[in-house]
């Protein structure tokens, strides 16, 4: 990865970009997902890599960035990965995936929550801000919380607190969603 300096100045104030480089957290982060050698994955917001690099073998990686800058370092710094140049918030109807992991500004997670239920996944783990109100899941998702990320686990530092958690479909509701979105 670039160095501190150099990821810093790869944020984009305007597209609200800050990278998660907490190891712990990114540790954290990874765990939950429990991806396995037979998962697609698909990161939304993948930003400058700094949680692609560290995510174990899977079938395949999916990246999503908007910045055409951070697509270009994406596919130098993660090979692995197949890099889309997009809007998350689009390309996450037409990029299926067991394992769905998002870490983008909050404006634009709140709207991927309200999307969730339209969706086909085995488990998402997301960053939401620390206001989101993720209730309206409950009777259709497990929520679990996995941890807080604060600002100085973020480079540039992020204003205001994240909290990740792992969303997974409870029982039928996943073989429904299973049945209308076609695998790879």
């Amino acid at each position: 990865m670039p160095m501190d300096s150099e990821l810093a100045a790869l944020a984009d104030p305007s597209l609200d970009q800050h990278f998660l480089v907490s190891s712990s957290k990114l540790a954290r982060l990874v765990s939950a997902a429990g991806i396995t050698p037979a998962d697609h994955v698909l990161e939304l917001g993948a930003g400058a890599g700094t949680v692609a690099r560290m995510l174990p073998p899977s079938a395949s990686l999916t990246v999503v960035e908007l910045d055409s800058r951070l697509t270009r370092l994406l596919r130098r710094r993660v090979p692995r990965a197949t890099v889309v140049r997009g809007d998350a918030l689009m390309l996450v109807r037409e990029l299926p995936c067991d394992v769905l992991i998002g870490n983008l500004p909050h404006w634009v997670t709140d709207r991927l929550v309200d999307a969730l239920p339209e969706l086909s996944f085995r488990v998402a783990v997301l960053a939401v801000g620390e206001r989101t109100d993720l209730g309206r899941l409950r009777g259709s998702f497990e929520l679990v919380e996995v941890c807080s990320v604060t600002g100085d686990d973020f480079l540039p530092p992020q204003p205001e607190v994240s909290r990740i958690f792992r969303i997974e479909p409870i029982g039928s509701l996943r073989s429904d969603r299973e049945a209308r979105v076609p695998r790879r």
